[in-house]
């Protein structure tokens, strides 16, 4: 138990060795004066590509009715998808997606496909993702998916 006159740790500083002057001996004195000397040196940081409109508009294909996903497929990705795939919606015919390039695809992406087939059976359209590529499958195997997108790893690749 614990004494009236037992301060314990209270008010006690584990790091105040470190401002102390007292500390110091004559051998710490040059060590500063050698890190005060040191020149720091420029380095440069990349940022991580990032994949502007231009960009993924270029990866993506559009015919008439039939739009083929790029290779790379991420959430940078998703507003020009979303607008060609309204496009396609506003289109006469059946929509297909050439799904057979993709080789990483986000959960973004992949709710905006379950919505853009949900909106088109609202406009009396079929939908199809044809040619599932394998990274495809898994991914919206792992979200639970893969039903709801109407892709089996079985039907993929076999083209």
């Amino acid at each position: 138990m614990a004494e009236k006159d037992d301060k314990g740790l209270i008010g006690f500083d584990p790091l105040a060795w470190m401002n102390d002057d007292a500390n110091e001996t004559k051998d710490s004195e040059p060590m500063k004066k050698e890190i005060e000397s040191d020149e720091v040196t420029d380095t440069k940081i990349t940022q991580p590509e990032v994949m502007v409109a231009e960009d993924v508009e270029k990866d993506l294909l559009i015919n008439d009715s039939k739009i083929i996903l790029g290779a790379v497929l991420n959430i940078q990705s998703v507003s020009v998808l979303y607008d060609q795939l309204l496009k396609l919606l506003s289109a006469d015919a059946d929509i297909e997606i050439d799904a057979s390039a993709v080789t990483s695809i986000d959960t973004a992406t992949l709710q905006l496909l379950i919505v853009f087939k949900q909106e088109a059976v609202k406009s009396q359209k079929s939908v199809s993702i044809d040619f599932p590529s394998e990274s495809f499958v898994d991914a919206a195997q792992l979200l639970g998916l893969a039903e709801m997108l109407d892709v089996e790893k079985s039907a993929a690749g076999f083209f």
